[in-house]
């Protein structure tokens, strides 16, 4: 009598193993499953994340392009080489560049002037620690205007609103406060790392220039 239930003992642990082996192998079979669902998941994912932003980036470019395009009224090809040139030596996209570009556009037509007041802008905005957008603002009322909002940082402007005389007061009394800051910043390890950033931002922009309809 002593022996069946051992037996049955033995018999009934070999099923379970085998049971327990079965659904062990269900399990890693599934989680090898989910594993993979979920790294197609998130690589489609991120591969529509990248699509979005690229077009993104391409609708910001394009925007600023049309707004100096707009305020400027005629072709726009050097300012906008001149602001791509200024991207490859200082820590500034050139999307923001011709955005600021543009905001100086509608106090004067001429391209020389725009090129050194853009200059201007870039040191003015590196060398007082301020977003280019709040220089360019600077820089455009104080030429555009009787009053110089650039005063409170020291710049001093002489000359007639509008007037060649009042633009060369102002970029010359920029530059020797503040000359050089705008590439001096893209000499530095944070610098080079946004530099990066604005060349990894032009191949993303021409990804979504193909990619929009």
């Amino acid at each position: 009598m002593g022996i069946i239930p051992i037996k049955l003992r033995l018999s009934g642990d070999k099923k379970a193993k085998k049971g327990l082996k079965g659904v062990s192998g269900s399990v890693k079979s599934l989680g090898a499953s989910a594993l993979k669902l979920g790294v197609a998941y998130f690589g489609a994912r991120g591969i529509i994340s990248g699509f979005s932003q690229s077009v993104k980036l391409a609708g910001q470019q394009e925007l600023a392009e049309k707004k100096l395009a707009q305020a400027f009224g005629k072709s726009t090809d050097g300012l906008i080489k001149h602001a791509q040139a200024l991207q490859q030596k200082t820590m500034y996209g050139d999307e923001d560049i011709i955005m600021m570009q543009s905001m100086l556009a509608s106090f004067t037509k001429n391209e020389d002037e725009i090129k050194q007041l853009t200059d201007a802008t870039l040191d003015l905005a590196s060398g007082m620690g301020i977003d280019l957008k709040s220089a360019g603002d600077l820089v455009a009322k104080t030429v555009g205007s009787s009053t110089n909002a650039m005063s409170r940082y020291g710049v001093e402007v002489t000359g007639a609103v509008g007037s060649t005389e009042r633009m060369e007061s102002l970029t010359k009394n920029v530059a020797n406060l503040f000359g050089g800051q705008a590439s001096a910043q893209a000499q530095t390890f944070s610098g080079a790392v946004q530099q990066m950033k604005n060349a990894l931002g032009d191949a993303g922009e021409e990804l979504g220039f193909i990619l929009t309809p």
